[in-house]
């Protein structure tokens, strides 16, 4: 099949709920038999309870492609990259693969943390099957490309995370496969380090490689993929051009961002608690529709935690993301219980958390919420475009002014005030 480099035909994945894995032990296996005995005899067994992360997925990609796919959380994008790069077998269907397959599906994977860089170097290429000789040969420009010349010969275990993911889609990149499999990892690696990862792919695609990206960064799946898959809960909801796909998403994050957030399941975490609405309310504490900008605004974030439970030590955040519209998924600015003070948050029940902006700083327009809770550095609930925020033009400076006529760059407002210093008077014979 020369001119299809990815087929995948009527893809599923289901997964058994709460069953145990396979145990080797005699002990395992006795304990495993009472556990499910126990469950037998349970009311609330959920005896046949399955999750299905993918049903009927087909699509192909042709070689040389730049192919996109992007989805809510819970979409199954990660279920299809994992059984591409056949880490896990489908329930059903087939996805054929024509070529060498370099996966980069998790920062550093494959990474040893008490190895060095270099040696890294060596251990996940020859993971990704790359022969000594080749990764000898390559060596210095993996090195130059991550930018961590500095540090090659220090144990990985000391990166930061961006070092990390540099390093790992140097490796990957330079590994020069047949097809090359992305997932996210250049959300952390900084704008220009993006600029050349972008760049490696677009070259690898000029090469006859075929690149797959899933990406939240619309953009990017706009302005480097040809076509592109938008994934809604395990199913195929569009193929076509990247940019008639982004389009189709964007719509539909906006109607998903105005239902209800208690049954939304497209959320991450162990969900001990979670986010069960946010609201807006003025300086009086009523509930109102919209901010006004430059006004006193309190983002209110209502929470239940799971029956008599105390879920100890918790951070919640909530940023402000680009409105519908804007093309860039710009976060404008972040509220976070633990940067403004130094108090233990203990969460139990159900309850609200009152975050109070004295001068509301955003333009009018309308805003994505993201709402994220962990606790002792677990995810507990992490809701992308949890709802949608209405912010209403506003006296922001107290002049009857708020933007120079004809300006096109409104978004976040700050208070600044100037002075003139005259160097040398002109006198005017006139």
């Amino acid at each position: 099949m020369g001119n299809v480099a990815i087929s995948v035909d009527r893809l599923t994945k289901r997964y058994s709920l709460g069953l145990q894995a396979r145990h080797d032990t005699l002990r395992d296996r006795v304990a495993a038999a009472l556990s499910w005995w126990k469950q037998r005899r349970s009311d609330d067994a959920g005896k046949g309870r399955e999750f299905c992360a993918l049903t009927d997925v087909s699509f192909d990609v042709k070689p040389g492609e730049v192919f996109g796919i992007i989805g809510h959380n819970g979409a199954g994008k990660s279920t299809l990259l994992k059984i591409l790069s056949r880490i896990t077998a489908p329930t059903s269907g087939t996805a054929d693969i024509y070529g060498r397959v370099g996966s980069l599906l998790e920062v550093g994977t494959g990474f040893h943390p008490e190895l060095t860089g270099r040696e890294n170097i060596y251990l996940n290429g020859s993971i990704l099957g790359m022969r000594r000789a080749e990764i000898t040969a390559k060596l210095d420009e993996i090195i130059d490309f991550a930018g961590v010349e500095e540090f090659i010969d220090t144990p990985v275990k000391r990166y930061s995370s961006g070092m990390y993911v540099r390093l790992a889609f140097s490796v990957a990149a330079h590994f020069e496969p047949d097809i090359l499999i992305v997932d996210e990892v250049l959300a952390v690696g900084d704008a220009g380090f993006q600029q050349k990862c972008l760049g490696k792919m677009r070259q690898a695609s000029r090469g006859g490689r075929t690149v797959l990206v899933v990406s939240h960064n619309l953009p990017i799946i706009e302005n480097l993929c040809q076509r592109a898959l938008f994934l809604a809960q395990g199913r195929v909801a569009l193929t076509g051009t990247a940019r008639d796909v982004v389009q189709a998403y964007a719509g539909m994050t906006a109607d998903l961002a105005r239902s209800a957030l208690d049954t939304r399941t497209d959320r991450q975490g162990k969900g001990h608690v979670i986010a069960t609405a946010i609201e807006v309310l003025d300086q009086y504490r009523n509930v109102s529709s919209s901010a006004i900008c430059g006004r006193e605004t309190i983002v209110r974030w209502h929470y239940r935690c799971v029956p008599d439970k105390i879920i100890r030590r918790c951070r919640v955040e909530l940023s402000l993301h680009a409105r519908i519209g804007d093309p860039y998924e710009t976060a404008y600015f972040l509220m976070s219980t633990d940067l403004v003070s130094p108090l233990p948050l203990d969460l139990s029940g159900d309850g609200y958390i009152d975050f109070r902006v004295p001068e509301w700083p955003l333009s009018g327009g309308q805003y994505y919420v993201m709402s994220y809770v962990e606790s002792d550095k677990e995810v507990q609930d992490w809701v992308h475009n949890a709802s949608l925020l209405s912010v209403v033009d506003g006296d922001f400076y107290g002049t009857g002014k708020s933007y120079p006529p004809n300006w096109r760059g409104k978004s976040v407002l700050v208070k600044y005030d100037w002075t003139q210093t005259a160097r040398e008077a002109v006198h005017s014979f006139l």
